[in-house]
């Protein structure tokens, strides 16, 4: 007769054996869970165009953003950044080649702004195929590298006579030649910018595009090329880099583009387009009782807001969120300072989320959007060829955590037209000089108006800026930007802040020593003289003819803020 303790010993042997091999079994069945610390990271820049402060709810703003806020939970958040200019074009050319727009080599830009002469910051910092870019030396270097959105860095002039304005953008015809048009546009940028694939890119504003029908935002659209873009690289055998340039908050309106048909794209017909656009009926409703200023922002941000998540939503869809670092910044802040070199245009946020590479937390140190051309590359371990100077820094030990490896007074210059400008600590200088030959045509009484920084007569943009800023035609400017964030008084004059004035313009004759082109801070006596002064006096009596929105709107704004 068999005894009870051999039975059971038996039965937990047999117990324990089972148990292990569910253990075994789970452990060589489960799919181990990817560790990125060795891999080169996927990395996405999206770059909008003109956002404020107060477009988003993370820094207290007019709107709800909660994709965007959600990312900036997630990130090291900077809220002091500076664009090297406050316009579209010259801030494209300094984030892709890592250098001042004033730097530019393209024919057309020298054509327009001989050596001799100092140059002019509009919009005319082309890229062409013989300029080294961010996306080139990402490719070279085991990358692939994608771009959707607005390009905004070359001549407007592709394929003249193509396109015509009251083209039916739903004939059959027409969407042939559309979808030739944003072949070649494709190809260009594919070839300037260095990337390897080009989709769904505007080549300037909507507002500007050939065809009438086609004159809105199409968010729906620029965010298919995206997509389609992570989903044919999530799991190659290269990381890449995308490049996603929407069109948020810049003109036209955006309300007066939600009751088209996102499936008329400038690249044809596309059914599958609509899919990709958020909620209309909900974003009409809300905008009922707005008033048109307000309402454009809102459904541009509300279209930002659901691209930036339709963006997040496929990284985690994909499984690669984790090994994907997002970048979010604007080009530059808006009017009224837009085109100058005063604070209100130049200092934007900016969002890095790198999961456990980089911890969340906000940093309020001045940096420029010229160190994320380094910093990219220090995340995906490029070097940079030595023949190339950056007028940047890696921004790579602050987002780690060394916050010791940056100093607060580091100098912050910027350019826009003919006025260059030094920030450093709480004191900011502006120089507008013009060149020899404006200002001979002042004196010898050939100007009906005194020029302003961008030599442009009747442009908008600078009619408003001189509307808010006293000292917008002043030579010299000096401001101390703890006591006047508006830049509002102007202390160059003042013989109290002489030595400041010395110290700050040496910083900036320094920088300017750099450039092939001269930029002479010397005083001009023509800027000074009485005939300038009445050229100004009548200057500031025009009226903003073509912008209808701004005599409506932007005419009723209070600035600086109360």
């Amino acid at each position: 007769m068999i005894g009870i303790g051999p039975i059971l010993k038996s039965k937990v042997n047999s117990y324990v054996l089972w148990c292990a091999f569910l253990v075994l079994t789970s452990f060589f069945s489960c799919k181990p869970k990817k560790d990125y610390a060795h891999q080169r990271p996927n990395i996405i820049l999206i770059y909008s165009d003109e956002l404020q402060f107060k477009d988003m709810g993370y820094f207290g703003g007019d709107f709800q953003t909660p994709r965007i806020d959600s990312l900036a939970h997630q990130a090291v958040v900077f809220n002091h950044v500076y664009s090297p200019s406050s316009m579209c074009t010259p801030s494209r050319y300094a984030l892709l080649t890592g250098q001042f727009p004033g730097r530019c080599k393209h024919k057309y830009f020298l054509e327009a702004n001989p050596y001799n002469e100092p140059y002019s910051i509009v919009w005319n910092t082309y890229l062409d195929s013989s300029t080294l870019t961010l996306p080139k030396l990402l490719s070279a270097n085991g990358y692939t590298t994608g771009m959707s959105g607005k390009w905004h860095l070359g001549p407007e002039d592709v394929l003249p006579g193509l396109l015509h304005p009251e083209d039916d953008a739903a004939n059959t015809q027409v969407q042939h030649k559309l979808q030739e048009h944003q072949d070649y546009v494709s190809h260009k940028v594919e070839q300037n910018g260095g990337f390897d694939k080009a989709s769904s890119v505007m080549f300037g504003n909507f507002d500007r595009f050939t065809v009438k029908d086609l004159q809105f935002h199409n968010y729906p659209w620029v965010s298919r090329g995206a997509i389609r873009f992570l989903e044919d690289n999530a799991n190659g055998e290269r990381p890449f880099f995308l490049y996603l340039a929407p069109t948020s908050v810049h003109g036209p309106h955006h309300a007066k583009g939600l009751a088209n048909d996102y499936a008329l794209t400038p690249e044809g017909y596309l059914p599958d387009v609509p899919q990709y656009r958020p909620d209309l009926a909900k974003i009409q409703s809300r905008i009922k009782e707005m008033s048109s200023p307000q309402s454009h922002r809102y459904v541009g941000m509300a279209m930002l807001d659901h691209q930036i998540g339709l963006v997040l939503e496929k990284l985690d869809e994909l499984g690669i969120a984790d090994n994907t670092i997002v970048i979010f910044l604007p080009d530059h802040n808006t009017e009224p300072a837009k085109a100058t070199c005063y604070e209100k245009g130049l200092r934007i946020p900016m969002m890095i989320r790198g999961g456990k590479r980089y911890p969340n937390r906000l940093i309020s140190r001045d940096i420029r959007t010229l160190d994320l051309f380094p910093t990219i590359l220090e995340m995906a371990d490029v070097a940079l060829p030595e023949h190339v100077p950056l007028d940047g820094q890696s921004l790579v030990p602050l987002l780690k955590g060394d916050l010791e490896r940056r100093m607060d007074s580091i100098p912050i210059f910027a350019e826009a037209g003919y006025t260059r400008s030094v920030k450093k600590g709480r004191f900011k200088y502006i120089a507008f000089r013009y060149p020899r030959h404006i200002e001979e045509k002042i004196m010898n009484g050939e100007l009906a108006y005194a020029p302003n920084y961008l030599d442009q007569v009747q442009e908008g943009l600078a009619i408003i800026s001189e509307k808010k800023y006293p000292s917008y035609y002043h030579q010299d400017q000096l401001f101390d930007l703890v006591q006047d964030p508006y830049e509002q008084n102007n202390l160059a004059y003042d013989p109290q802040y002489t030595e400041r004035l010395g110290e700050m313009k040496q910083l900036l004759s320094e920088h300017l020593g750099s450039f092939s082109h001269p930029f002479d801070l010397k005083p001009s006596a023509v800027m000074e003289s009485k005939e300038y002064k009445r050229l100004v006096a009548e200057t500031r009596k025009m009226e903003v003819e073509h912008m209808d929105w701004f005599k409506r709107d932007w005419g009723k704004i209070v600035w600086p803020p109360k």
